[in-house]
């Protein structure tokens, strides 16, 4: 009963958050991405005009631009949506029904900002988001790191969050210990265009491609966490729990 309820509540939320994080993505991040990728074909013209042209032998497939991108970047928002909302509201039935029975924005707010924290901007610190024409460490290596990071950070938070004060210096170890094993880096430029102007575009389009994607994504995870909460909010008011405590 109770994951049958919050695997139902998790698709209603995903549909909505991801959605939401799609149109985002649309107004602010796409721009700074099409403006990258101008170069990044500037750069290497004949490739890729051998690439669209009648011979694409070997050529990797990628959705097309306009309504198929953008119909696979929401399918993608939507199923990941759905995947932290179920997270989410799990680890709320596991820990917030011990104080408390209702819960207000801010207790929301700061679940959300957990989710952030854990997923975007733990390891954004060492391996931030990327716009096209990068120069980056193996992938493999990156995603090995990227876990890593995303659960050594998620468990850190969680001993800070609901541990005794004796305990919370294990958190903090945990936090740190990313960065102390190393993040996987190129050791190079990160633009190696030929021409100077346009590496210098594409440093600037970097720098503000960080920005803009840390503020979408905190706006995503603080919208998630509110949502989250006030779904729970009502799951336990329908189970008639006897705990209460004054909600913010």
């Amino acid at each position: 009963m109770i994951f049958s309820r919050i695997i139902f509540n998790a698709v209603l939320i995903g549909l909505v958050t991801g959605s939401l994080m799609t149109a985002m993505q649309i107004f602010s991040l796409n721009p700074i991405i099409f403006a990258a990728e101008s170069y990044e074909i500037v750069e290497h013209g004949s490739r890729m005009h051998n690439q669209h042209g009648n011979d694409d032998h070997g050529k990797a497939w990628a959705p097309e631009d306009g309504v198929e991108r953008t119909a696979y970047t929401l399918l993608a928002n939507i199923s990941a949506g759905i995947g932290f909302a179920a997270v989410l509201l799990a680890l709320m039935s596991q820990f917030l029904p011990l104080k408390c029975r209702r819960f207000g924005w801010v207790q929301g707010s700061l679940w959300g900002l957990a989710g952030f924290t854990a997923i975007h901007l733990a390891p954004g610190i060492g391996l931030p988001p990327e716009i096209p024409g990068i120069e980056t460490a193996p992938i493999h290596n990156r995603q090995i790191w990227w876990v890593f990071t995303v659960i050594s950070v998620s468990i850190g938070l969680g001993i800070l969050a609901f541990t005794v004060i004796r305990v919370k210096v294990i958190g903090l170890v945990f936090l740190a210990m990313p960065y102390i094993i190393g993040v996987p880096g190129t050791g190079g430029a990160a633009f190696t265009h030929p021409d100077p102007a346009a590496a210098s575009a594409l440093v600037r389009l970097q720098e503000q491609f960080i920005v803009t994607s840390g503020v979408t994504n905190l706006v995503y995870w603080l919208i998630t966490g509110i949502i989250c909460c006030y779904v729970f909010n009502r799951w336990l008011r329908q189970t008639g729990s006897s705990v209460d405590c004054a909600s913010s």
